[in-house]
Order: C-alpha cells, then structure tokens, then sequence
C-alpha cells in the first residue's frame, strides 16, 4: 500500500500550459503532487528552423528526472500531450523508472490518418471564418475565435513579415485574453510537425506495459476504434467514455466528470480506497 504523495506529471496539448487541466491533478492531490510540463515559448520555436520530437521528448524527460531522480511517477497528457507522455513513458522506464500510471485524454493513437474519403475537410473560406467568428460571440468565445483566424493569417507568406516582427516585439499593447489565445494558437502551430514526426515512425513504436487510461469523448467518429487504436501499443489498456467533444472535455460542464474519473483510476491503480 502506497502512502505519500507520488508526483503526477501533467504534459498540456499543443497550446502548451491550460489552467484546467491543472484541475484533473487538483482533484486527486491527496494522492498526487502535480506537476506540470512546460513548452518552448513560440518564439523559441520560430528561431528552429525545425523541432524535433525526441528533442522534445528529452527536454520533457529532463524536467521530470530534476524533479525527482529516483522513484514511482504518474504520467498524463491531453490530446497531443499524450502522445508525448507516452514518449516520455517509454524513455523514463528504459531509465529505470517505475510508471505506474499513463493517462491518455482524448488523442488518438494515430490521429489524422484516416484516409476514408471525405476525412479530409476543404479549408474553410473567409466568409465561413467570419460566420464562425459572429456565431462565437454568444457562447463567449468571440476572442478565441478571433485569435485563431489572426494565427491563421499570420502563418500565411503574406503575413510572415509581421509575424517575425511580432516575434521580437513586446506583447504588452495587446488586449490581456487575445494574446493569451494568440500565444497558445502559435504555439500550436509550430508544434504541429511533432504529429507528423509522430505519424511516421508509427511503425517503430513498441507496447509500453504501464496500465493506462484512455479517457475518450464522443466526438470521434462512428468507424473510429473504440480504443482509438492505443490497444496496440498499451496492453493494460482501459477505455472510460466521457460527454462531449476533445474541446468541452475540459470545459465546466464535462470537467467535473473527467476529473471524478481520472480521480477514480489513479486511486485503483495506487491501490487506495476513495476517501469518504
């Protein structure tokens, strides 16, 4: 029976640090100390001309061993964060690491290779992208919204010339929220060839004996593997269904039910009856 706190580490999506997924640690703190993993700002990754996932891998893996050089760890990590936990899993145990558990939320194993047709969407036109914008506004998320079309212009040749001057300009005159929806939007998209890296070298990757917990939503579709294909690499593998899609997992209406279940499944895999 295991009795003090064991640390879990927390790898974020592609958008790096998200205050709610912090919540999924805080719910079960009186088993786990959380800890989260951090992300090269975008800017770091703009100078690279391009990022390597192992290099990723080892700067995860390093934040990890000068937390804690010797003893059992808890993994987890939302959507491509899980991939990268899964990584980081495999790397620690060849160090000698004891994982006791890997929790995967809502990432496929292979995510965007499905080649049915009709999988792939035709990009959206400026006309749907101002429909999007002006259907956010009631639900609250107009400043997302707009965020994501701004990166979307940026990254284009047109406006690659402002983009690199933004790099290297103070962020301060930008209104407080839109910048922290910008900087995680181009965060996310120079962390996008770490999913293709990962495509690639699908073949190479080994089972990884660590009981692990795919917390999956209903957004995937009806011909999509209900294991999402981690049964292949995760031979301890259990499947918890969760409400809604990969965004509003994590938003106030899903979260309290992801966060009862991942509380749940560290407690049964540290062995320890839920308290009253």
């Amino acid at each position: 029976m295991l009795s003090d706190p064991l640390p879990l580490f927390l790898f974020p999506g592609m958008g790096g640090y998200d205050p709610k997924l912090r919540e999924i640690g805080i719910a079960c703190q009186d088993a786990v100390t959380t800890v989260e993993i951090a992300y090269p700002a975008w800017r770091v990754l703009h100078e690279v001309n391009e990022l390597d996932l192992e290099t990723l891998v080892s700067d995860a893996v390093g934040q990890i061993t000068r937390h804690c050089p010797a003893c059992a760890i808890l993994l987890a990590g939302y959507s491509f964060g899980g991939i990268l936990a899964f990584a980081a899993a495999a790397r620690l145990r060849t160090a000698g690491y004891t994982v006791l558990f890997l929790g995967l939320l809502d990432i496929e194993a292979q995510p965007g290779c499905d080649a049915r047709p009709g999988a792939l969407r035709a990009p959206k036109t400026r006309w749907q992208h101002l429909a999007g914008f002006i259907g956010a506004i009631p639900q609250g998320d107009a400043v997302s919204k707009l965020a994501y079309v701004t990166v979307r212009h940026l990254k284009s040749p047109r406006w690659k010339p402002l983009l690199h001057l933004y790099a290297r300009t103070p962020r301060r005159w930008l209104p407080g929220k839109f910048r922290i929806y910008l900087e995680r939007d181009l965060l996310s998209w120079h962390m996008e060839p770490l999913l293709r890296q990962w495509v690639a070298r699908r073949g190479a990757v080994r089972p990884l004996p660590v009981r692990t917990y795919l917390f999956r939503t209903e957004q995937h579709s009806e011909n999509t593997a209900y294991h999402l294909g981690w049964d292949c690499y995760c031979p301890d593998l259990t499947v918890v269904s969760i409400p809604g899609s990969h965004l509003s997992m994590l938003g106030p209406s899903n979260r309290p039910i992801l966060c009862a279940a991942f509380r749940n499944a560290v407690f049964q895999v540290l062995g320890r009856p839920e308290p009253e």
